[in-house]
Protein backbone atom coordinates (compact mmCIF):
# COMPACT_ATOMS: atom_id res chain seq x y z
CA UNK A 1 0.00 0.00 0.00
CA UNK A 2 1.09 3.51 -0.88
CA UNK A 3 2.23 5.62 2.37
CA UNK A 4 0.09 8.76 2.92
CA UNK A 5 3.17 11.17 2.50
CA UNK A 6 3.70 9.43 -0.98
CA UNK A 7 0.50 9.64 -2.00
CA UNK A 8 0.56 14.01 -1.26
CA UNK A 9 4.08 13.84 -3.17
CA UNK A 10 2.68 12.63 -6.23
CA UNK A 11 -0.46 14.55 -5.85
CA UNK A 12 1.85 18.11 -5.13
CA UNK A 13 4.18 16.88 -7.90
CA UNK A 14 0.77 17.22 -10.56
CA UNK A 15 -0.82 20.25 -8.65
CA UNK A 16 2.77 22.24 -9.92
CA UNK A 17 2.00 20.71 -13.44
CA UNK A 18 -1.47 21.78 -13.88
CA UNK A 19 -0.56 25.18 -12.58
CA UNK A 20 2.54 25.62 -14.91
CA UNK A 21 -0.27 25.51 -17.60
CA UNK A 22 -1.58 28.66 -16.89
CA UNK A 23 0.72 31.34 -17.18
CA UNK A 24 0.26 31.86 -20.55
CA UNK A 25 -3.07 33.16 -19.12
CA UNK A 26 -1.81 35.58 -16.29
CA UNK A 27 -1.06 39.08 -17.02
CA UNK A 28 2.25 40.20 -18.69
CA UNK A 29 2.16 42.86 -15.57
CA UNK A 30 3.15 39.75 -13.25
CA UNK A 31 6.06 37.81 -12.07
CA UNK A 32 5.20 34.19 -11.49
CA UNK A 33 7.21 32.58 -9.01
CA UNK A 34 6.44 28.53 -8.66
CA UNK A 35 7.93 27.40 -5.41
CA UNK A 36 6.98 24.25 -6.27
CA UNK A 37 9.64 23.85 -9.27
CA UNK A 38 12.75 25.60 -7.36
CA UNK A 39 12.02 24.81 -4.21
CA UNK A 40 10.69 21.30 -4.45
CA UNK A 41 12.81 19.30 -2.62
CA UNK A 42 12.74 21.39 0.48
CA UNK A 43 8.91 21.02 0.27
CA UNK A 44 8.66 17.43 -0.30
CA UNK A 45 10.76 16.70 2.57
CA UNK A 46 8.32 18.74 4.61
CA UNK A 47 5.62 16.37 3.14
CA UNK A 48 7.36 13.67 3.77
CA UNK A 49 7.74 14.38 7.49
CA UNK A 50 4.35 15.51 7.91
CA UNK A 51 1.79 14.20 6.07
CA UNK A 52 0.35 11.61 8.02
CA UNK A 53 -3.11 10.03 8.45
CA UNK A 54 -5.66 11.50 10.78
CA UNK A 55 -3.42 14.61 11.49
CA UNK A 56 -5.61 16.35 13.60
CA UNK A 57 -5.02 20.12 12.18
CA UNK A 58 -4.71 21.32 8.87
CA UNK A 59 -4.09 24.90 8.85
CA UNK A 60 -4.82 26.24 5.49
CA UNK A 61 -2.82 30.00 4.34
CA UNK A 62 -3.82 31.87 1.08
CA UNK A 63 -0.41 31.61 -1.09
CA UNK A 64 3.56 31.93 -0.12
CA UNK A 65 4.73 34.86 1.89
CA UNK A 66 7.25 37.17 -0.31
CA UNK A 67 10.14 36.04 2.58
CA UNK A 68 8.86 32.57 3.26
CA UNK A 69 7.85 29.71 1.15
CA UNK A 70 8.25 32.18 -1.88
CA UNK A 71 12.09 31.20 -0.84
CA UNK A 72 12.71 28.55 0.57
CA UNK A 73 9.26 26.19 -0.43
CA UNK A 74 8.35 25.41 3.44
CA UNK A 75 4.74 26.75 4.30
CA UNK A 76 4.98 29.93 6.32
CA UNK A 77 8.84 29.33 5.84
CA UNK A 78 10.65 31.59 8.34
CA UNK A 79 14.09 31.07 7.55
CA UNK A 80 15.03 30.85 10.86
CA UNK A 81 12.74 28.09 12.11
CA UNK A 82 13.18 26.21 8.59
CA UNK A 83 16.97 25.74 9.47
CA UNK A 84 16.94 25.45 13.50
CA UNK A 85 13.75 24.07 14.36
CA UNK A 86 12.71 22.16 11.12
CA UNK A 87 16.80 21.27 10.45
CA UNK A 88 15.69 21.15 6.59
CA UNK A 89 18.64 22.35 4.23
CA UNK A 90 17.92 21.26 0.83
CA UNK A 91 19.03 23.07 -2.84
CA UNK A 92 17.06 25.68 -3.71
CA UNK A 93 17.08 26.92 -7.61
CA UNK A 94 16.28 29.69 -9.24
CA UNK A 95 12.46 30.77 -10.65
CA UNK A 96 13.34 31.18 -14.84
CA UNK A 97 11.98 34.38 -14.72
CA UNK A 98 12.99 36.71 -11.59
CA UNK A 99 11.82 39.71 -10.45
CA UNK A 100 15.37 41.92 -9.68
CA UNK A 101 13.84 42.97 -6.83
CA UNK A 102 13.38 39.71 -5.48
CA UNK A 103 15.85 37.59 -5.94
CA UNK A 104 15.71 33.97 -4.53
CA UNK A 105 17.82 33.42 -2.11
CA UNK A 106 17.02 30.62 -0.43
CA UNK A 107 17.83 30.29 3.18
CA UNK A 108 20.48 33.31 2.89
CA UNK A 109 17.51 35.39 2.60
CA UNK A 110 18.32 38.49 4.72
CA UNK A 111 14.41 39.55 5.51
CA UNK A 112 12.29 37.15 8.03
CA UNK A 113 8.81 36.32 7.63
CA UNK A 114 7.18 37.89 9.86
CA UNK A 115 3.64 35.88 9.79
CA UNK A 116 5.82 32.70 9.47
CA UNK A 117 8.02 33.86 12.28
CA UNK A 118 4.65 34.26 14.10
CA UNK A 119 2.52 31.30 13.23
CA UNK A 120 5.67 28.61 14.12
CA UNK A 121 6.89 30.07 17.20
CA UNK A 122 3.18 29.39 18.42
CA UNK A 123 3.54 25.97 17.16
CA UNK A 124 6.89 25.48 19.13
CA UNK A 125 5.80 26.78 22.20
CA UNK A 126 2.49 24.93 22.38
CA UNK A 127 3.78 21.61 20.90
CA UNK A 128 7.51 21.47 21.39
CA UNK A 129 10.33 20.26 19.44
CA UNK A 130 9.38 20.22 15.54
CA UNK A 131 9.05 16.33 15.48
CA UNK A 132 6.23 16.78 18.50
CA UNK A 133 4.48 18.09 15.72
CA UNK A 134 4.12 15.11 13.58
CA UNK A 135 0.40 13.84 13.42
CA UNK A 136 -0.59 16.75 15.00
CA UNK A 137 -0.31 19.69 12.48
CA UNK A 138 -0.26 20.07 8.86
CA UNK A 139 0.42 23.44 7.12
CA UNK A 140 -0.65 23.80 3.47
CA UNK A 141 -0.97 26.79 1.14
CA UNK A 142 -4.45 27.34 -0.80
CA UNK A 143 -2.52 28.79 -3.73
CA UNK A 144 1.22 27.93 -4.27
CA UNK A 145 2.05 30.35 -6.94
CA UNK A 146 3.28 34.01 -6.04
CA UNK A 147 2.39 36.86 -8.01
CA UNK A 148 4.90 39.94 -8.23
CA UNK A 149 3.93 43.50 -9.97
CA UNK A 150 6.41 43.91 -12.94
CA UNK A 151 7.41 47.42 -10.90
CA UNK A 152 10.34 48.73 -8.99
CA UNK A 153 8.56 47.54 -5.52
CA UNK A 154 7.49 44.30 -6.50
CA UNK A 155 4.14 43.92 -4.81
CA UNK A 156 2.46 41.07 -3.73
CA UNK A 157 -0.88 40.51 -5.69
CA UNK A 158 -2.85 37.77 -3.79
CA UNK A 159 -4.82 35.10 -5.74
CA UNK A 160 -8.06 37.10 -4.96
CA UNK A 161 -6.64 40.10 -7.14
CA UNK A 162 -6.06 38.37 -10.35
CA UNK A 163 -8.65 38.38 -13.32
CA UNK A 164 -11.68 36.98 -13.24
CA UNK A 165 -10.86 34.18 -15.76
CA UNK A 166 -7.41 33.49 -14.24
CA UNK A 167 -8.70 33.19 -11.25
CA UNK A 168 -11.53 30.61 -11.72
CA UNK A 169 -9.26 28.34 -13.84
CA UNK A 170 -6.35 29.03 -11.03
CA UNK A 171 -9.19 28.11 -8.06
CA UNK A 172 -10.52 24.53 -9.86
CA UNK A 173 -7.34 23.53 -9.82
CA UNK A 174 -6.41 24.47 -6.02
CA UNK A 175 -10.09 23.25 -5.04
CA UNK A 176 -9.15 20.04 -6.43
CA UNK A 177 -5.90 19.29 -5.22
CA UNK A 178 -7.62 21.16 -1.62
CA UNK A 179 -9.82 18.09 -1.42
CA UNK A 180 -7.80 15.22 -2.90
CA UNK A 181 -4.98 16.30 0.14
CA UNK A 182 -7.69 16.24 2.69
CA UNK A 183 -9.36 13.36 1.41
CA UNK A 184 -5.59 11.51 1.76
CA UNK A 185 -4.88 13.19 4.76
CA UNK A 186 -7.98 13.12 6.68
CA UNK A 187 -7.44 15.81 8.85
CA UNK A 188 -9.84 16.21 11.69
CA UNK A 189 -10.02 20.12 12.23
CA UNK A 190 -9.49 22.48 8.93
CA UNK A 191 -8.53 26.16 9.83
CA UNK A 192 -7.96 28.75 7.82
CA UNK A 193 -4.97 31.13 8.71
CA UNK A 194 -7.66 34.05 7.64
CA UNK A 195 -10.99 34.50 6.30
CA UNK A 196 -10.04 33.93 2.61
CA UNK A 197 -8.47 30.64 3.60
CA UNK A 198 -11.41 29.64 5.96
CA UNK A 199 -13.54 30.07 2.83
CA UNK A 200 -11.67 27.87 1.23
CA UNK A 201 -12.03 25.07 3.52
CA UNK A 202 -16.16 25.65 4.03
CA UNK A 203 -17.16 21.80 3.91
CA UNK A 204 -19.61 19.80 5.21
CA UNK A 205 -17.99 17.28 6.46
CA UNK A 206 -14.88 18.06 9.00
CA UNK A 207 -15.37 21.01 10.97
CA UNK A 208 -13.63 24.03 9.31
CA UNK A 209 -13.37 27.53 11.27
CA UNK A 210 -10.20 29.97 11.01
CA UNK A 211 -7.64 32.28 13.29
CA UNK A 212 -6.61 35.76 12.65
CA UNK A 213 -4.08 36.16 9.93
CA UNK A 214 -0.57 36.90 11.70
CA UNK A 215 0.39 39.41 8.88
CA UNK A 216 1.96 42.48 10.51
CA UNK A 217 -0.23 44.03 7.68
CA UNK A 218 -3.05 43.25 10.24
CA UNK A 219 -3.12 45.67 13.21
CA UNK A 220 -5.32 43.01 15.15
CA UNK A 221 -2.50 41.02 14.37
CA UNK A 222 0.31 43.27 15.94
CA UNK A 223 -1.66 43.49 19.24
CA UNK A 224 -1.41 40.26 20.93
CA UNK A 225 -1.43 37.93 17.53
CA UNK A 226 -0.55 34.53 19.45
CA UNK A 227 -2.67 35.13 22.79
CA UNK A 228 -5.65 35.73 20.08
CA UNK A 229 -4.89 32.70 18.16
CA UNK A 230 -4.27 30.61 21.13
CA UNK A 231 -7.57 31.36 22.29
CA UNK A 232 -9.68 30.82 19.33
CA UNK A 233 -8.06 27.25 19.18
CA UNK A 234 -8.99 26.50 22.28
CA UNK A 235 -12.86 28.22 22.08
CA UNK A 236 -12.71 25.35 19.05
CA UNK A 237 -11.90 22.57 21.26
CA UNK A 238 -8.87 22.02 19.50
CA UNK A 239 -6.39 23.11 22.32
Amino acid sequence: MVAVNKKIITRTKKLSRDLEKTRSMIPDSLFVYNPLTYALDMHLAYIEKYAIENTKILFLGMNPGPFGMTQNGIPFGEKSFVKDYFHFDYEIQKPKHEHPSRPIQGLDCSRSEVSGKRFWSLMRDHYGNSNSLMGQVYVANYCPLVFLEKTKTAKNVTPDKLPLDVRIIISEICDEYLWDTQKILKCQNLIGIGKYAEKKLKNETYPYSSILHPSPASPLANKGWSERASAKLEELNIW
